[in-house]
Order: structure tokens, then C-alpha cells, then sequence
């Protein structure tokens, strides 16, 4: 019986190491679909918001935001982001202000875009 136990947890025990997966430091772990990685979360205040205007040859949506290190990082915003206030009551791109601190929620594509899908002012 002991005998049998031994070589069921040897058996399990080689098993797992055989299906574990390796990742490599500072790679997403997670794919969620083909040219997306996995979401991700940024706090910072925003620097500058741009409003798409085709007319005027502005084609993205894009919010600039800086971390609390001072590092810029820009997202472009589609138009199915979702905008909240501090209150949780939805608003438009155009009414984050310079200044805010705000939380984005983001994706990385393929061409290395980082893609906004929500974003919440903080108090």
C-alpha cells in the first residue's frame, strides 16, 4: 500500500512539472485575445486631453497622463471607454480636467498602443 502511494504522488509530482508553463521577468503571463495583453491598471494626473477632430487631421482619441514618478505614459481612448467622475457619474473625454488624478484601465495592441477601455477620476 505504501508502495502504491509512493508511486502515485511520483507520478503526480512528475506531472505537474511537465505541464508547468515558463514565463519570462517583465512578460505579460496572461494573453487575452490575439495582439492584446492582459489588462492593466495606471494611476496619474493627466497632462493634456485630445478630442479626435478628423477635419483637422486628428484621428485618435488620446488622454496623456504622468505618473507619480513624473513618467508620461499616453493612451489612446475609443469611444466604447467607459469616463466616471469622482462620483462614479459617467462624463466625456473632454471634461477630464489637467490636474486630475485618474485610474486607467488599459490594454497593450499589437502595433504597442496602450488602449484605454475605462477611466475613473479619483477623489
Amino acid at each position: 500500500m505504501k508502495k502504491l502511494l509512493l508511486v502515485v504522488l511520483a507520478l503526480m509530482l512528475s506531472a505537474s512539472i511537465s505541464f508547468a508553463q515558463e514565463t519570462k521577468m517583465g512578460e505579460p503571463v496572461k494573453t487575452i485575445a490575439k495582439g492584446v495583453e492582459a489588462v492593466s491598471e495606471y494611476v496619474g494626473k493627466v497632462v493634456s486631453v485630445t478630442v479626435a477632430e478628423p477635419a483637422k487631421g486628428v484621428t485618435d482619441n488620446t488622454v496623456k497622463v504622468t505618473d507619480e514618478m513624473g513618467n508620461p505614459i499616453s493612451f489612446t481612448v475609443s469611444s466604447a471607454a467607459k469616463i466616471t467622475d469622482a462620483s462614479l457619474n459617467a462624463i466625456t473625454l473632454n471634461q477630464l480636467k489637467e490636474g486630475e488624478k485618474i485610474k486607467v484601465k488599459a490594454t497593450k495592441t499589437n502595433e504597442g498602443k496602450a488602449e484605454a477601455s475605462a477611466i475613473a477620476v479619483q477623489k
